[in-house]
């Protein structure tokens, strides 16, 4: 389903929103902003997210041209996903999200 957009705003920044704005994105991108990581790597360290959604999310990513999907042929093949170029330009918005909640969201308690 495609989404909806606003004539009266600028399509680009829609479609941008729109991207990361998705549930787990900004978490994925997060991992990958420091090295290439493996799907167990990357499954691991957001364990909140299903197993089925995480490899939607980077699919989604691998569309959008974000991120880079590599099979690495070794016993046993592994799968590595790294950010691309334009990936890695999303650096200072991820960056700076993360300086904007750490200064403005509570820490939550259990």
């Amino acid at each position: 389903m495609a989404a909806r957009h606003s004539l009266t705003l600028c399509s680009r920044f829609q479609s941008a929103a729109d991207l990361l704005g998705k549930r787990w994105t900004a978490l994925i991108l997060q991992q990958l902003q420091d090295k290439p990581r493996r799907y167990s790597e990357l499954a691991a360290a957001l364990d909140v997210v299903s197993e089925r959604m995480l490899i939607h999310r980077l699919k989604e990513l691998e569309g959008a041209g974000v991120v880079e999907r590599r099979v690495i042929d070794d016993q046993p093949v592994r799968v590595e996903y790294r950010l691309t170029e334009k990936g890695r330009a999303l650096g200072r918005v991820v960056n700076g999200l993360q300086r904007w909640a750490e200064r403005w969201i509570p820490t939550p308690t259990t």
